[in-house]
């Protein structure tokens, strides 16, 4: 057999084993983002491309897969900033685009259920019941208007569309707050770090609730929280104590304790190194 084609057969497979199980080496994720690209993401986004004859099933999983694929792609971005700036902003037009889509399909499937949704989300009526059956869909949505935003780099058209993550995540968790180990607090961590209508106090308060029920609820064996509140309240209040031991309480958790946990862990705990390298440059003092 051809060396190159061995080589190829033998990356796709261990891809797709490694993926389906959960069981991603570090190294994988964080050393050959092209391989994981090209050989787990693309070919799931293919497969994908007709939602039409899809059932909710399918749909939340492809809402899942674009949301995920966007944040890599964010990540990404991030560090290809310091070394190309113009690759760093294709992969932020990259996520842009894997986002509108997924805001697209979540809503998609929540107006399905639920008619008003739209007019629900854009407050032109008070009150939708949700039930425990829209948990996913309502999660996944917020996170797909959060990274949209992240993705914009300040566009106006998108951040006007911060009181909808509040607004969606808030009714999830009104829902059930526990919901897969405090992600809905995780996720309410990093929305109220950008809200401009909280006075510092105000800001602190909130986010420290939903930080203490994260890692409560996660027993802190997530890593996200604790990288969360280190680069959302730490850096922006110039804590750099706190912000070095976040991050270092991050890097200390071990990621094969809980399983359906470790692929978001690995990614976490690689974006604390990368942020402890930044820290002088972060903090004044």
């Amino acid at each position: 057999m051809n060396y190159k084609l061995k080589i190829f057969i033998e990356i796709t497979l261990i891809c797709s084993v490694l993926f389906k199980t959960g069981c991603v080496p570090r190294k994988l994720i964080i050393d050959h983002p092209n391989v994981v690209n090209r050989f787990y993401f693309e070919p799931k986004l293919k497969k994908g491309k007709n939602t039409s004859k899809m059932d909710l099933n399918s749909k939340r999983k492809l809402l899942k897969l674009k949301v995920q694929y966007a944040f890599y792609k964010l990540e990404q971005g991030d560090r290809l900033f310091d070394e190309d700036f113009h690759q760093g902003i294709n992969c932020y037009k990259v996520a842009f685009s894997a986002l509108n889509d997924a805001v697209d399909l979540g809503t998609e499937n929540l107006i399905n259920k639920y008619k008003s949704f739209d007019n629900w989300v854009n407050n032109a009526i008070d009150t939708i019941i949700f039930t425990e059956d829209d948990l996913y869909d309502l999660y996944w949505l917020g996170a797909a208007y959060g990274g949209l935003i992240k993705s914009s780099r300040g566009d106006p058209f998108e951040i006007v569309k911060l009181p909808k993550i509040g607004k969606i995540l808030n009714a999830a968790s009104s829902i059930n707050h526990e919901w897969n180990n405090g992600a809905l607090h995780s996720a309410l961590l990093a929305y109220t770090s950008t809200r401009v209508d909280l006075s510092d106090e105000k800001l602190i308060e909130i986010a420290d609730k939903h930080f203490e029920l994260a890692i409560s609820l996660s027993d802190s064996l997530d890593a996200s929280p604790f990288v969360t509140y280190a680069e959302s309240i730490d850096k922006k209040f110039q804590n750099r104590n706190m912000y070095i031991k976040k991050l270092a309480h991050a890097l200390s958790i071990d990621v094969n304790i809980k399983r359906e946990m470790r692929l978001g862990n690995i990614i976490s705990q690689d974006r604390a190194k990368w942020l402890l390298t930044k820290t002088d440059e972060y903090f004044f003092e």
